[in-house]
This record gives structure tokens, sequence and C-alpha cells, in this order.
């Protein structure tokens, strides 16, 4: 009886408690009223909070989107890694300033071989000396995609290295990936890997070492892509295919003959080697251009060359131009000349249209004037004096397409990046409304935010 009194009592007890609870938290109806009228701010708030949420999240995907369109990033990365990447592709291409993408290179190439080899320290390195990934892990232990990336992160290392100056460097890098016979011939992408193989070239001092490796790469080409058939002298085959890179290097190549020639006593047969190479590469080009003109044949029958009327016309003058200076250097003086006559008549009034045709011009200008200089001939010098003074002086101011087809893509990146580095991501709203209401303001230039080997 107790009992049943006792549990009556607790229960009349929690049932007060109840009340009491629920009496505590009523509000009353001027409070309710009070916070309704808040209740626009605290949605303004809200919104205001979602919107810099989404300016935020997409502001730094539209980087990493033109990041991994610039240069394929695998997933197999870690997340801090990917953001080292974008970053230094960014500073890389977007902004041109490769001397600050060094250090988010040389520290994404230093995870990704920690992962392999956990032992590795970086204070056992040089200050740009990086560890190399074996070629045996590369080939049989990552997959394509992360190999090619790796190897072209190497490439990238090695030409911001360049850019800031630091030559040997470079050179070791590069010579790491170029030298090793597994990687230049099974492993990443065969273009890149010859681009930077002529980059090697051009920095180094010996002559012998400029051809070897040049050499070296059209030699690595021919094995990638087997319809690519050249003779023993570099000379291109009818029935060859060939490649933007292929043409490069053979061009290259001709030139460093022709470049030796002026110093050695094999002067005739180096300017024939040249000759031969610029030669079989003009009836190639000048073959694919009528086929292209006259339309029977299209970009899907050259795969791996570019075939824009643009970019042949470069091309095939440019090759004009530097045979038109082998043919002076063989003393055929008439015949050079009417090469460099003939470029002027076909590009000087499509100068304006292209820095590139312009640059040939310009040169076959020059060339023209120190011929008629020696074979002393004024009226003709004259004559080229006012031509060229209606030549079309380009300024250069960094990438520009000839085309012109993504200029406005480049400069909102270019601009959304340094906006983005200068104020943070939601600086892409803020300073249209600083615009707005107020004075202008320059984003500042990576040289004013941080130090080039900032860690």
């Amino acid at each position: 009886m107790f009992r049943q009194s006792r549990l009556l009592t607790n229960k009349i007890s929690i049932r007060r408690l109840q009340i009491q609870q629920r009496r505590n938290i009523k509000l009353s109806a001027n409070t309710l009223s009070g916070l309704r009228s808040y209740g626009p701010i605290v949605n303004g708030i809200a919104a205001v909070y979602a919107g810099g949420l989404i300016v935020t999240l997409g502001s730094l995907y539209f980087l990493y989107k033109d990041a991994n369109e610039r240069q394929k990033i695998p997933f197999e990365l870690t997340f801090q890694d990917q953001i080292e990447a974008v970053k230094a592709v960014n500073k890389d291409d977007v902004l041109q300033k490769p001397r600050y993408a060094v250090k988010h290179y040389r520290k994404l190439l230093f995870n990704l071989a920690k992962e392999v080899d956990p032992t590795l320290k970086e204070e056992n390195f040089g200050k740009y000396e990086i560890p190399i990934i074996d070629a045996e892990t590369l080939v049989f232990k990552k997959s394509n995609k992360f190999s090619n990336f790796y190897i072209d992160l190497i490439l990238r290392y090695s030409k911001a290295l360049l850019a800031k100056g630091e030559l040997d460097e470079s050179i070791n890098t590069l010579r790491k990936i170029i030298d090793n016979d597994l990687i230049f011939y099974k492993l990443g992408d065969a273009e890149r890997l010859s681009e930077s193989s002529r980059m090697l070239a051009r920095v180094y001092q010996n002559p012998k070492d400029k051809i070897d490796a040049l050499e070296r790469s059209i030699d690595m080409l021919s094995h990638t892509y087997s319809s690519i058939q050249l003779n023993k002298d570099y000379t291109l085959k009818d029935n060859s295919k060939i490649s933007d890179e292929l043409i490069n290097c053979l061009n290259d190549l001709a030139f460093q003959f022709a470049k030796e020639s002026q110093s050695s006593t094999l002067k005739k047969e180096l300017l024939n080697q040249s000759l031969a190479i610029y030669l079989s590469n003009l009836k190639t080009l000048s073959s694919i251009q009528e086929k292209i003109l006259s339309k029977t044949s299209n970009q899907m029958h050259y795969p791996l060359y570019n075939v824009s009327p643009e970019n042949l016309e470069f091309q095939i003058s440019s090759i004009k131009a530097h045979i038109a200076e082998i043919l002076w250097a063989q003393n055929y003086k008439q015949e050079s000349i009417q090469w460099n006559e003939e470029l002027l008549k076909d590009l000087y009034y499509k100068n304006a249209t292209s820095s590139n045709l312009n640059q040939v011009l310009s040169k076959s200008l020059d060339n023209l004037i120190n011929s008629y200089a020696i074979l002393k001939k004024p009226q003709d010098i004259e004559r080229c004096q006012d031509l060229k003074k209606g030549v079309k002086k380009f300024v250069a101011t960094g990438k520009v397409d000839d085309n012109g087809t993504s200029d406005w893509y480049e400069s909102i990146v270019r601009k959304w990046s340094t906006i983005i580095y200068d104020q943070g991501p939601l600086g892409i709203i803020l300073k249209p409304l600083q615009e707005r209401y107020g004075p202008g303001q320059k984003s500042r230039e990576l040289e004013e935010i941080e130090k080039e080997d900032e860690v």
C-alpha cells in the first residue's frame, strides 16, 4: 500500500514537472512576433552564406577543371597533391609565371616519390634536386595515366627551372628522363618527350651534343610511330607520315648542320645535309598543303600533324627562308635572292595577320638588304628598306593565339586566377562590388603577394 502511494506521488511530481517545463519554454505572442520580424534578416544571412559557398566551390572547381584540361591530373593523387598540381599548372600556364610554379612542382614530385620509397628525406637532396621514381615501377606497377602525368610533371619542372635561370639543374633533371632508354622509348607521351629533348638540344653548349639529342629524338619518334619512315640521311620517304614534333626536330637538325658548317672543315657536306632535309620537308608539306587547299584531304588523314592553312603556310615559309640562307652560304647568290623575293611577294600583304609570318618576312627582308648591299645594288636596297617600313610591328604580350580563338577564355582564366590568389575565391564577387560602389583597385600580381621560393 505504501509502495503504491509512493509511486502515485512520483507520477504526480513528474506530471507537474512536465507542465512546469512546458510553461517555461512557452513564448508570448509579442516575443513570437518579434522573432518573425527577424526572419528576413536570418534568411538573408543564410542566402549570403549559401551564395558565398557556391561561389567559393565554383571558383575552385573552375581552376581545377582548367588545370586538368591543360594537364590531365590522375585521381590516384591525394587531395593535397591535386591541389599542388592545380597551383603549379595554373601559375605556369595561366599566369605565365613558371618561376612561381617551381616550389609546387618540386613538392608534388617529392610526395609522389615518397609514396614509392617512404625512406626518402628532402634534406638529402640539393635545393632544386628531385628524386626520380625508377623506370620499372613506372612501367610495370603504375597506371599509364599516372606514368604519363609523372613524366609530364618532370618535364614541366625542368622548363620552370630553365625559366628561373637554373640551367644546370634543368639539364640534370631532363637527362634523368631523356637518357633513360626504358622511359624515353616506352613511357610517356612521345611528342612531349621529343619536345623536351629538343629543348635539351638548345641548351647544350657542345654542337655534337645538340645533334645527338635531336637524332635520338627523331629515332624515338620513328620507333614509336611505324608510319614515320625516314632515309639514313633523315630525309622523309615519299609514303611517310609526319607529326608536328617530327617536322620540328628535322628542321632543328637541319639548322644545326648549317650552323656547324660555319666552323667545320666539312662545310660542304654539312650544308648539303641541311639542304636535303629542308627540301624533303618542303616537298612533303607542299604536297599536304595542295591537298588541303583542293579539299581532297583533311585533318583526319594527318592525325599527328596540324594541317591548318595558317600552320602550313608558316612552316613552308620558314623552311623557304632557311633554304635561301643555305643557298647563299653555298655561293648560289642569285638563287638565294630569288627565294627571298618569292617570300616577299607571298607574305608582304599577309604579315599583319600573323606574328609568325611577320617574323619570317622581317628576316627575309633583312637578308635581302644584306645581300643587295654585298652585291652593291643601292636601288634594291632602298626598295627593301621602304618595304620594311610597311611591315607591322608586333609587341609580345605573352601567349597569344594567332587564330584568336581562345583569347577571351585565356583572359578570363588569368583574371580570375589573379583575383583568387589576391583576395581568395570570394574576390570573384567582391571585386566587382568594390568597383561598382567605390574606387576600383588593381589585383596584385604574384610578385607582390609571395616570394618565388616560399615554401
